[in-house]
């Protein structure tokens, strides 16, 4: 059976919250229960001050949503990896009793291109010796280029302009002669972005590779070698449970009066607060109705941070089959709907689970086909990679994020050329008392879980400073 039949977790069957707490009066009101606004909210409640979080959601988490599969086993249906560098997630994971585990990766990998499908292991799939070669000095141009960007004022670079009114596409066009490697070099950032690289600024790209620690094979792969025992939605849980006053579930912000202290308005309530966090996505926050308006950049920049097209498809087998062949079960294909796959059963490998992502075009190809049509299609591409046994899952799930009326996409913002030199220096600090975080507006590790908790922490220590 599919696993949409399956039982959900919801967080109000976790205790972690209750029917939307009193409306009144607090020192901070947080906007979104994802991993930055419970982060933030968390730190503020230490410092002995008031706070409440409004969730829209009936649930928690955020881009981290858990589908259970079996005791103490989930299927990750959002954000699910974690890797070297990424210390604070990491940290939060052990302070909450969670462990890691490796992402499956013993055996041969399958390169599929041209109708033809290939084993390797390693890291580099089996491309032309000249594709692969265009592919590394590229790699090494933009490290090289990226080591010029301050990820946290990436307009200020040198060569910002320059950078800033290319997409990545039109970069890599330049550069590479070769279809093959450029179709990889497309196909790695979409892995990013969950966008093509056509829509995407250079100069984004290049703060994202040094908002990694300057290495781009951090941000294509090791960034992705870690899972979380349990799945990581519970950081979220665990989190909102510490909460005095219980998070307001099914409590959409509406809008907001600015001034001191601001009105947060929600079906459930008025709030008032000395300081307001939001924290959902960027497009998202687009939607409230700010009274007055927000400044004129402001309002311009939230209206030109598209979120990716990414579809995230999961099948569900009694064993790892693939393991009994020698394969990994991670895939790079050039042919859609779902060009990426990982192994992504539990830590004692049962059941067998396969992950895909159909991402920009192909997400959007999607996006129009029924819940049993995505499900033909994502099959097939699996198929098409191992074999009939592929078609005959015990479980599959998916999830279209663009469908999500509080993310409006995946894997989270990105921007288009010319919005970064045009509007970031004039949209990097706070609204008067109304301040922004969120995994997209961390310098250090954007998109990322590590990026949500590092700017959640962030900006509840600059609304602790200003509160009186």
């Amino acid at each position: 059976r599919d696993l949409p039949s399956f039982p959900t977790r919801r967080s109000s069957d976790l205790r972690t919250s209750a029917s939307a707490a009193a409306a009144g009066s607090y020192d901070v009101v947080v906007v979104g229960a994802g991993l930055a606004g419970l982060t933030a909210a968390n730190a503020i409640q230490e410092a002995g001050r008031s706070v409440i979080v409004l969730e829209a959601r009936e649930r928690v988490g955020g881009r981290n949503l858990d589908v259970p599969l079996a005791a103490g086993k989930v299927l990750e249906m959002g954000g699910q990896w974690t890797g070297p560098g990424q210390d604070r997630v990491q940290a939060l994971a052990a302070s909450l009793g969670i462990g890691l585990f490796e992402t499956y990766s013993a055996g041969s990998n399958i390169y599929y291109r041209n109708g033809k499908r290939k084993r390797y292991t390693g890291e580099t799939p089996p491309a032309s010796a000249t594709a692969l070669g265009q592919v590394g000095q590229m790699f090494v141009a933009l490290t090289q280029m990226a080591a010029g960007v301050d990820p946290a004022t990436p307009w200020t670079a040198p060569n910002a302009g320059e950078y800033d009114v290319q997409s990545v596409a039109a970069w890599i066009r330049s550069r590479a002669q070769d279809a093959e490697a450029r179709s990889l070099t497309e196909q790695a950032v979409r892995d990013v972005y969950g966008e093509d690289s056509a829509q995407i600024s250079l100069l984004d790209f290049l703060a994202a590779i040094s908002g990694v620690g300057g290495s781009i094979s951090t941000l294509l792969g090791s960034a992705q070698s870690t899972r979380f025992v349990g799945g990581p939605q519970q950081m979220s849980e665990l989190l909102a449970a510490k909460l005095t006053v219980p998070v307001s579930l099914g409590a959409p912000v509406r809008g907001i009066e600015q001034g001191s202290p601001a009105t947060v308005l929600t079906p459930q309530g008025v709030y008032h607060a000395g300081q307001a966090i939001i924290t959902p996505p960027k497009m998202v926050t687009a939607r409230i109705i700010f009274t007055p308006e927000l400044p004129p950049a402001y309002s311009q920049y939230l209206q030109r941070q598209p979120n990716g097209a990414t579809v995230k498809i999961q099948a569900v087998y009694n064993t790892p089959f693939w393991r009994e062949r020698g394969l990994s079960g991670a895939v790079v294909s050039d042919t859609g709907p779902i060009e990426l796959v990982y192994d992504n059963s539990p830590p004692d490998g049962s059941p067998g689970v396969l992950v895909g992502f159909a991402e920009g075009v192909n997400g959007r190809s999607m996006f129009s086909l029924t819940a049993a049509e995505r499900r033909v299609a994502a099959l097939a591409s699996l198929q098409r990679y191992f074999g009939a046994a592929a078609l005959k899952p015990i479980g599959y799930a998916d999830m279209v994020w663009a469908h999500e009326a509080f993310t409006l996409g995946a894997y989270g913002s990105f921007n288009p050329p010319g919005v970064l030199t045009s509007l970031g220096a004039s949209v990097s600090g706070p609204v008067g008392n109304l301040r922004f975080a969120g995994a997209d507006y961390s310098p250090q590790w954007p998109g990322y879980m590590e990026g949500a908790i590092r700017s959640g922490a962030a900006v509840a220590a600059q609304a602790l400073a200003a509160l009186v």
